[in-house]
């Protein structure tokens, strides 16, 4: 999948998530998931966070390769746990991203190996897209009108979401003045 349709559709799973156990649809946790969603291929240097990565990227390629044990529930595992070490509604937005980019991988014709380091099996599902291919654009914009209708119309997420975003700001402004009077003084 690329980065577009990843971002997408684990926002909608989130979506899907926030609506049926009732999880506030929190700036964090939106950007959790987006952030989450990307991580697994921080294993390709040509990927969207792989470009962004410093070279780090580079190095998890040369030595795992990609779609390795980054797109592994070994992997998810570790990273979930680290997340969770301290629950907050961006690390539980990481957490779920990673899953579901792993479920989204999952699903390609080339899949991925879900039990590594234990188990190299690949399974083939005989319902697959081909990353880039019309197919992934009909997925990517059918995630994208499912997500508008959980935010907008089903689950009215969007209140929570423009809440919490401006609660942020005004914490942001808050410790920026704080800042600013420590320096004046």
């Amino acid at each position: 999948m690329r980065y577009k349709t990843h971002i997408v559709s684990s926002l909608t799973l989130g979506a899907g998530i926030s609506i049926t156990l009732h999880y506030p649809f929190h700036v964090g946790y939106v950007l959790g998931i987006m952030f989450g969603s990307l991580l697994p291929d921080i294993d390709e240097p040509r990927s969207f966070i792989g470009r962004r990565s410093f070279g780090f990227a580079s190095f998890v390629n040369e030595t795992f390769g990609h779609r390795g044990i980054t797109h592994s529930l070994f992997a998810w595992g570790i990273v979930s746990f680290f997340c969770l070490l301290s629950p907050t509604p961006f690390t539980i937005g990481i957490s779920l991203g990673y899953l579901f980019h792993l479920f989204g991988d999952f699903f390609s014709v080339r899949s991925i190996q879900l039990f590594l380091p234990f188990h190299p099996f690949r399974p083939k599902l005989p319902l697959s897209y081909k990353t880039g291919s019309l197919s992934e654009d009909i997925l990517f914009y059918i995630f994208t009108i499912l997500l508008v209708y959980f935010v907008f119309i089903l689950g009215h997420l969007h209140h929570y979401f423009i809440l919490s975003s401006t609660e942020l700001l005004d914490k942001m402004i808050h410790i920026l003045v704080e800042i600013i009077k420590g320096v004046m003084t």
